[in-house]
C-alpha cells in the first residue's frame, strides 16, 4: 500500500518537472525565436509583418502565444484576437484563435486529470476552485458555463481549470466553452482586420455593438447566477432543517 502512495507520488512529481520544463523550453525558444516579442505583442501591425516574414514559423508562435495565453494568461485574450485579424484577416485569424484555445484547454484537462486537485489547487491559488463546485451540480451548468465563456470581459482561465474536474467530458467542454467564444473572437478579429485597412469607423461600430451585448449578457447572466444562489441557499436552509 506504501509503495502504491510512493510510486504514485513519484508519477506526479515527474508530471509535474515535465510540465514545468516544457514551458520553459516554450519560453526560452519565444524568447530566442522572437526577441522582441514584447514589442509585436504591443504593435499588432510589426506582429503582422513578423508573421509574413517567417510564414510556417510564424503561424506556430502565433499559435504558442494564444496556448499560453489560455493556459497562463500572459496577456489579454482580445489583444491576440486583434492581431489575429491583422495578420491574417477575420476567417483564418479566427480559425487560429479557436484551435489554440482548443489547444490550450486539452492541456489543462490533461493536466488536471493526471497531476490531481490538490495540486492544481495550489497553482491556482489554493480554494479558487472550490468556488465552481457548486456550478458542477447544478442543473443548468452548461448553460452557465457558455454564458461565461460568452460573454467578454468575465474571467474565464479559472473555469477551464475547475471543468478539468467537473463531471463531464473534455470534447463536450470543448464544444460549449469554444463556440461560445466565437462572437466574441469574429468582432475582434474583424476588428483586426478594418484597423490594418484603416477604416475605423467599422471597428467603433463592431466594438458598440460587442458593448451593448455583453451589457445585455452579464445583466441576464447576472440574473440566472442570482436566482441559482438563492435556490442552491434555499435547498441547504430545506437539509437543515
Amino acid at each position: 500500500m506504501e509503495d502504491d502512495k510512493l510510486i504514485k507520488k513519484q508519477r506526479l512529481i515527474i508530471y509535474i518537472i515535465s510540465i514545468v520544463i516544457v514551458l520553459a523550453l516554450v519560453v526560452v525558444v519565444l524568447l530566442n525565436v522572437v526577441p522582441n516579442l514584447k514589442e509585436y505583442i504591443n504593435d499588432p501591425i510589426l506582429f503582422r509583418e513578423y508573421i509574413k516574414e517567417n510564414g510556417i514559423i510564424g503561424v506556430l508562435i502565433f499559435l504558442i502565444v494564444q496556448v499560453l495565453q489560455v493556459v497562463i494568461s500572459i496577456i489579454p485574450g482580445e489583444m491576440i484576437e486583434i492581431a489575429a485579424g491583422i495578420s491574417f484577416g477575420w476567417l483564418l485569424g479566427l480559425i487560429l484563435c479557436m484551435l489554440g484555445i482548443a489547444l490550450a484547454t486539452c492541456l489543462i484537462f490533461y493536466a488536471c486529470k493526471k497531476l490531481g486537485k490538490p495540486y492544481i489547487d495550489r497553482l491556482v491559488g489554493k480554494g479558487k476552485l472550490k468556488a465552481f463546485d457548486r456550478l458542477n451540480h447544478s442543473k443548468k451548468r452548461d448553460q452557465i458555463i457558455f454564458m461565461i465563456y460568452f460573454i467578454p470581459g468575465i474571467p474565464k482561465d479559472l473555469l477551464t481549470y475547475a471543468a478539468g474536474f467537473f463531471d463531464i467530458k473534455l470534447s463536450k467542454f470543448l464544444i460549449i466553452s469554444v463556440v461560445a467564444r466565437i462572437p466574441s473572437i469574429v468582432t475582434s478579429t474583424l476588428a483586426g482586420h478594418y484597423i490594418l485597412e484603416g477604416n475605423y469607423k467599422p471597428v467603433i461600430l463592431i466594438f458598440s455593438i460587442t458593448f451593448v451585448i455583453t451589457a445585455i449578457s452579464y445583466i441576464t447572466y447576472s440574473l440566472i447566477s442570482k436566482k441559482i444562489k438563492n435556490t442552491n441557499e434555499q435547498i441547504d436552509n430545506d437539509s437543515n432543517m
